[in-house]
């Protein structure tokens, strides 16, 4: 009983330090388009000889989504955490010269999971409808990829390599801009932009454009 009564006391001691907390909090989930410079660069794909056949890119543009949760730890600055998802895809065809295989009409994908730590603030204290944001990103990657020996001992290998059997992990950066309108006392609508950059092999992965919806736990100033 003294340990229900305890728990009692310190919930609702604890109720007004939680809701000056989620006042600062915002939700925002996205939508839009992504370009993978990856999957459609020409060098992707390891090396095979003449009589080989590989699918290994996939189309430029693709699809991302994804949910933020920032904390406003002043009225113009905000840390937050991220998960996007996105999706590059492309339609292959085949037809066998030495064995007995057709491909008709089949899609391929290749899909980056993005967990992202970021700070972002406004440009303008007054107008604050334009803000920039940097931060960290942890990447996990699941590609398909189809390899064909056309010749007279072929073979086929259809893969999806992903973390699990292939540890395929990465790291980087990444820039943004945000652009968003309040139509609500809570809630905002925008646009957003981001260019990530892999620190683990030097390289640019993707570049987004989406669409952004935000809910404020608290109204605006």
């Amino acid at each position: 009983m003294k340990y229900t009564l305890f728990f009692v006391l310190l919930l609702i001691n604890s109720i007004p330090l939680f809701s000056q907390k989620i006042n600062r909090i915002a939700l925002e989930v996205n939508y839009g388009l992504n370009g993978n410079f990856f999957v459609s660069d020409a060098g992707y794909g390891r090396p095979g000889g003449p009589s080989s056949t590989k699918f290994y890119q996939k189309n430029f543009i693709g699809s991302i989504k994804g949910i933020e949760i920032k904390y406003f730890f002043t009225k113009n600055a905000r840390l937050g955490f991220a998960f996007a998802n996105s999706i590059n895809k492309k339609e292959i065809n085949y037809s066998g010269r030495f064995i007995g295989l057709g491909i008709k009409d089949w899609k391929i994908s290749h899909t980056n999971n993005f967990y992202q730590l970021f700070y972002e603030r406004d440009f303008d204290k007054q107008k604050r409808n334009f803000k920039y944001h940097a931060g960290l990103f942890y990447l996990r990657s699941n590609q398909q990829e189809i390899d064909i020996a056309d010749n007279a001992n072929g073979g086929v290998s259809f893969d999806e390599r992903n973390f699990k059997n292939s540890n395929l992990e990465e790291g980087g950066v990444f820039i943004g801009l945000h652009y968003s309108k309040k139509i609500d006392t809570k809630f905002e609508l925008g646009l957003k932009s981001r260019l990530y950059y892999l620190i683990s092999t030097g390289t640019l992965e993707a570049i987004t454009f989406t669409p952004t919806f935000t809910y404020h736990f608290k109204r605006k100033d």
